[in-house]
């Protein structure tokens, strides 16, 4: 008996078609959610003639501004990012 060092190769050729057929069966199996977004419940509309703004206190509101120049202010502070 003679002894081949050849390793016996895998056909392949049908490694396509089963990887396809996986695809299709996981794809139409696959429950795809959908997005609803967030629930809020928004207040009513404020009637006409009526003042219906609540007082903010100051120290509950932070500012942030931007500028041209990409420089950021937070409160009454520039801050600095480094990349």
């Amino acid at each position: 008996m003679r002894h081949s060092k050849l390793m016996p190769e895998v056909n392949t050729g049908s490694m396509a078609d089963i990887a396809f057929l996986l695809l299709i069966f996981f794809l139409v199996t696959a429950t795809i959610s959908s997005d609803e977004g967030i629930n809020r419940v928004l207040p009513e509309a404020c009637p006409p003639g009526i003042d219906c703004t609540s007082p903010v206190n100051e120290r509950n509101i932070l500012r942030i501004v931007i500028n041209n120049d990409d420089e950021i202010m937070v409160g009454k502070d520039i801050v600095s990012i480094e990349a």
